[in-house]
């Protein structure tokens, strides 16, 4: 009888349970398909390429953009993500609290929502009321994991410092961290539904140039 109760219980938590993820490195391929490159109205692009399958290489002069992955399936339930990135040229430590002086290398965005979202473009999807983001930094003025409110998504959108300007240039360094958990230190609520991933770089404020790469991330 014990054993069918705690058979029950096991069976029950599990139905209530989001499907796990299962681990997905995603692609950049020759041609970046799957990926959309986003531009800003009256600010020159960034350029972004695919060095080969797993490593995306980003420049900007006196520019700024964005790259954008939606997810689905089992993958909108990853709780980890992994990856590596280096800068060769990036801009000066910035206060990334300041819109319109706010420039980084490289920013990593998560992007999630707490109800399905219509097919709309990525600039429509991050301006939605719904849609909030998590976005892990590579330069700025701050330290290591020190939790900053975005000047442009304000109370949506949260930035978290892993790598400042002042790190070493030409150097690959390993980026791993738990989605869930920083969630809730940034937002303070539960992880909602993970519907898309971003990688941006800026450095239009600054007139300044990046030139960075992203290397083999993995969500899972």
């Amino acid at each position: 009888m014990r054993k069918t109760l705690i058979a029950a219980v096991l069976i029950a938590a599990s139905m209530g349970a989001p499907p796990a993820a299962t681990a997905e490195t995603l692609r950049f391929g020759s041609d970046l398909a799957g990926w959309s490159v986003v531009q800003f109205p009256g600010i020159a692009p960034a350029h972004f390429a695919a060095t080969d399958d797993a490593t995306l290489s980003i420049a900007t002069d006196r520019a700024a953009g964005m790259l954008w992955h939606p997810l689905s399936g089992t993958t909108q339930h990853a709780r980890t993500a992994r990856w590596r990135w280096r800068v060769d040229e990036g801009v000066a430590p910035t206060d990334l609290t300041r819109r319109g002086a706010d420039d980084r290398a490289i920013g990593i965005y998560f992007v999630f929502s707490d109800r399905p979202e219509p097919a709309t473009g990525p600039l429509e999807t991050l301006a939605s009321s719904a849609v909030t983001a998590l976005v892990y930094v590579f330069g700025g003025d701050r330290p290591r994991g020190t939790v900053i409110a975005s000047p442009h998504m304000g109370a949506r959108g949260k930035f978290i410092a892993l790598r400042g300007a002042d790190a070493g240039k030409r150097v690959w360094f390993d980026e791993t961290v738990e989605l869930a958990p920083d969630y809730m230190r940034a937002f303070g609520r539960k992880m909602p539904t993970l519907i898309g991933i971003a990688i941006s770089s800026d450095s239009d404020d600054s007139r300044a140039r990046n030139r960075a790469s992203v290397q083999t991330l993995v969500v899972e």
